[in-house]
């Protein structure tokens, strides 16, 4: 692929005059940003339009912020699209797939069965897109061929958040491929005004109808940004019904995209439509996760969750994972079909259990 600016693309570690600005600063917030003589020329030629940047007459003006390309690098791509990072200094865990699959190779003649398989793989490490900004702000301009402008991202870091070396070296990166500049500078924001930009709450509701559940969590405060998200919401609302939830869930102010339904204390289904790109089902205690920051939440092991990309199919791959991680709760009877390579089991036998379970008093449908 093609470079897309003219400048050094990015590091591959945290580049020493960052490390010594970084031991300069005493405070916990870290801001990215960093400031630019830049040629009037390139401006009128609107090299730094995607930041925001362009020429009004005599006047260099500055919009803002704005998304960074996802083509500007492979980091910025990482923030529009999320980054899944395998970890092979981790212990390796098992993962199951559940699959259809016709019988003896004619399923409109002979029906269809559910079988599942599990391995021991490497886990990976989730990040969701990340939203970082990028602000521009004209710091000097006197009518010459150069003006000094300020480049800056957001969110900012705080020393204490979980992988910092790791998210820093992401911020530095985005804001390097798309201005061509990066540094670090001490934050005048306080730690609650930081906390807030990165941590998710979230509003509960009760099942209800699709009518009365679409309604409470588009609430309003509906996300005119998003395409199509009344919807997006209804169309996941429908598929949650079928499962039977103990409560809705939805990101409350600025994370009022997120939003999901809860089937037991630790199964929860949610996703980002602002993003769009997965579903997400935790396999954590609901309260306990529920408290953790939207950035950290996913960056985890993913041991604790699944994650069902917007691919072909993805509908039925999430109904199929949902019913079993139900099944395994005691709170949905196997259906008819079903084969486990892993355990053996035979249809018969699966129903067979699935008929003691619903015997026993466990919920059945």
């Amino acid at each position: 692929m093609a470079k897309r600016f003219p400048w050094k693309s990015n590091y591959r570690q945290i580049p020493s005059f960052v490390q010594i600005a970084l031991s300069e600063i005493d405070g916990d917030l870290i801001a990215v940003s960093a400031s630019k003589k830049i040629n009037r020329r390139e401006v009128e030629a609107g090299q730094y339009a995607h930041v925001g940047l362009s020429a009004d007459g005599s006047a260099i003006i500055a919009n803002g912020p704005t998304q960074p390309h996802a083509d500007a690098g492979k980091w910025s791509a990482r923030n529009a699209y999320g980054w899944d990072r395998k970890r092979e200094d981790w212990p390796m865990v098992q993962k199951t797939w559940t699959f259809e699959s016709p019988n003896f190779g004619d399923g409109a003649r002979n029906g269809w069965t559910m079988r599942s398989w599990s391995k021991d793989v490497y886990q990976h490490q989730i990040f969701e897109p990340q939203g970082m900004t990028i602000e521009a702000s004209v710091l000097e301009d006197k009518g010459g061929e150069q003006v000094v402008v300020k480049f800056a991202l957001t969110p900012i870091l705080s020393r204490g958040m979980a992988e910092f070396d790791l998210m820093l070296l992401w911020a530095l990166n985005v804001l390097q491929e798309n201005t061509g500049v990066t540094g670090v500078f001490a934050s005048d924001a306080t730690r609650e005004e930081y906390i807030s930009t990165i941590t998710l709450d979230w509003q509960i509701f009760p099942p209800g109808t699709a009518d009365e559940v679409v309604l409470r969590l588009l609430g309003t405060a509906h996300p005119t940004n998003i395409p199509d998200f009344e919807k997006h919401v209804r169309e996941r609302v429908l598929l949650f019904e079928n499962f039977e939830p103990k409560a809705y869930i939805r990101g409350q102010g600025g994370f009022g995209s997120y939003f999901g339904a809860q089937f037991a204390d630790d199964l929860v289904v949610f996703e980002n439509l602002k993003y769009g790109n997965a579903v997400y089902l935790l396999y954590q205690n609901w309260d306990e996760a529920s408290q953790r920051s939207r950035l950290d939440l996913l960056r985890d092991q993913d041991a604790h969750f699944d994650r069902v990309v917007h691919t072909d199919g993805w509908q039925d791959r999430l109904t199929s994972l949902l019913h079993d991680k139900l099944f395994e709760r005691g709170l949905r009877r196997r259906r008819s079909g079903y084969r486990s390579k892993r355990r053996g089991r035979s249809r018969e036998e699966s129903d067979d259990r699935g008929d003691r379970q619903a015997n026993d008093g466990e919920r059945g449908r």
